[in-house]
């Protein structure tokens, strides 16, 4: 992030501070660098365990939240977290190389292993991480950070130099080199977290861009900043010369500093009280489409999260398209399809992804809103612990696009995250964060919709409130969403799980596949099958003949 090279040519004007020079400062988060900071920490805990492992999304966020604690507790008082709302247009290019960076790691990977054998992906790094920032905005905010962890209308590093100057004394922690060319008041310090050890004695190194500017003879570090980006091999005598005498009324160097003005709009969605609650509750994906369905003319643009999957098959994402184009024909009213980022093959790409005709709209929430209540109504009559009723709809949604359906054991070992070091595991993961997450942003967007729609069409708000009540049972990314590589995590009694995907199987017109065993283990399945069924009798349990009927509108699209 940042402007390439400018903190290597910076590092030796940086200065060392101790926990008493910075006591009593302001601190402003950089949300998302937080979350990728937090990954390197939990994964410094895994590596003193020597357990073969990754970090879940819970070891990353609580990371996170230690690391916060452990500020205040040296009275560096945190009062601002910022997490991006949308990225700009000027990010795309940046994004598209991003993704292609990560295709490339993972397309390494699969050729390094081209057998069924995978190993713990500890090479992708954050790689594995698809939902890394939401994860952590969502633990913020059911955290004490709550009321300070906001949302801002484009990206977090812009709102953090903002937000610096109205608080001072303040200090922004970021990973983005960018944030030394704002303006800022003469006591203000940049930390970066890379250069900030809390544990076991709090150490700091971080940057004072008044004392950098005196040192060099500027009044900004702009000029610098925009030298370097014209000529990357110079010796810094010589760009601190240029930056002495640049033109700063030529065009050129005006479309450099541009991007370091930020001036709040306050027509901005994200700051008008009608629905600024609601966005506040958004990951970055579902708030960008949002703004881009109200606010633009053109077809929106959708960065779907990058999945690690298996590049021979085709994408994850192809499961809960339907859901995810639900959510689209709510706010691209004005638009006949929206443009998905997504693999294809061995590729990124962007495809096409028709909405459905205004006229249909009813119809469809309210067949989605009956069926997902439905499901619910089943999961409670058959005690389906709280933790699988969605991952266990997931599976629904997975099968029906599926040309060779998994075994149950493989889906056993995916919603306990048991790495059974095979790319059918890896990839049938991504399947069902594919569907959870079309699930999660259906959720977030009919929550928006409701709040700018509170006086719509009467047959509309009733059925899009009856999905949204639903749609609030589900859990945070820290429970639905376990990584390939992670600790494993028990999903309570396996044979009652293996009936209910067995369930889930029937409901999608689907045949278990028969999977080879031995007679002790096939012997045992029956025993505990019988004692399951004597369970019920004796309870009174009754299943319907056509409980999974419930997931037939997931057909909608296809008939």
């Amino acid at each position: 992030m940042g402007i390439a090279g400018l903190a290597r040519r910076l590092e030796a004007h940086a200065s060392r501070y101790t926990p008493q020079d910075l006591s009593g400062y302001n601190a402003i988060i950089d949300g998302p660098s937080l979350a990728y900071h937090a990954h390197k920490l939990a994964l410094a805990v895994r590596d003193t365990s020597n357990v073969p492992r990754i970090p879940s999304y819970a070891d990353i966020t609580q990371q996170a939240l230690r690391w916060l604690r452990t500020l205040e507790v040296i009275n560096i008082k945190v009062t601002a977290i910022l997490f991006d709302g949308a990225l700009p247009d000027t990010k795309q290019a940046e994004r598209i190389a991003r993704t292609a960076r990560y295709n490339q790691q993972v397309n390494g990977l699969r050729c390094n292993y081209p057998s069924t054998a995978c190993p713990i992906p500890t090479s992708l790094g954050s790689v594995s991480y698809s939902f890394l920032a939401p994860a952590l905005r969502e633990a913020l905010a059911n955290s004490e950070y709550a009321r300070i962890t906001f949302n801002v209308p484009g990206e977090a590093d812009d709102w953090c130099a903002l937000r610096a100057k109205e608080e001072p004394p303040s200090l922004i922690f970021s990973d983005d080199t960018d944030l030394l060319l704002y303006e800022y008041p003469q006591d203000f310090r940049l930390l970066f977290y890379r250069d900030t050890e809390l544990w076991p004695e709090p150490k700091f190194k971080g940057y004072s861009p008044s004392s950098i500017c005196k040192e060099f003879g500027l009044a900004s570090l702009r000029p610098f900043a925009y030298c370097l980006t014209q000529d990357a091999h110079s010796p810094e005598s010589r760009l601190i010369g240029q930056a002495q005498s640049v033109d700063i009324t030529s065009q050129t160097y005006l479309d450099f500093i541009k991007r370091y003005d930020v001036v709040p709009n306050i027509k901005d969605l994200f700051l008008t009280n009608q629905a600024i609650s609601s966005l506040q509750s958004l990951d970055v994906r579902v708030s960008e489409f949002i703004c881009q369905g109200i606010n633009s003319s053109v077809e929106p643009v959708i960065y779907l999260p990058f999945l690690v999957e298996d590049q021979h098959r085709a994408s994850a994402w192809t499961h809960g398209q339907d859901l995810r184009t639900i959510s689209y024909t709510l706010f691209a009213t004005d638009s006949s399809k929206v443009q998905e980022h997504k693999r294809k093959a061995q590729k990124v790409a962007v495809q096409d992804v028709e909405l459905y005709p205004p006229q249909e709209r009813l119809a469809i929430i309210q067949t989605y809103a009956r069926n997902i209540s439905a499901w619910l109504e089943w999961t409670i009559e058959r005690d389906v612990p709280q933790s699988l009723v969605w991952p266990l709809f997931a599976i629904g949604i997975v099968l029906r696009d599926l040309k060779t359906p998994p075994g149950i054991e493989l889906w056993l070992h995916v919603l306990s995250a048991d790495f059974d070091n095979t790319w059918d595991l890896v990839h049938l993961t991504a399947c069902l964060h594919a569907a959870l997450y079309s699930l999660r942003f259906l959720k977030q967007c009919v929550e928006v919709w409701l709040s700018l729609h509170k006086d719509g069409s009467p047959p509309l708000l009733l059925f899009a409130s009856q999905l949204h009540a639903d749609l609030r049972s589900m859990g945070p990314i820290t429970d639905l969403f376990l990584v390939p590589g992670q600790a494993r995590k028990p999903q309570g009694e396996q044979e009652l799980l293996r009936e209910l995907i067995a369930e889930v199987y029937t409901s999608a017109n689907v045949e278990v596949p028969v999977e080879r065993k031995s007679n002790k283990s096939v012997k045992k399945q029956q025993r505990e099958v019988e004692r399951k069924e004597r369970r019920k009798q004796e309870r009174g349990v009754k299943v319907g003949n056509n409980s999974f009927d419930v997931l037939k509108f997931m057909n909608v699209r296809h008939t």
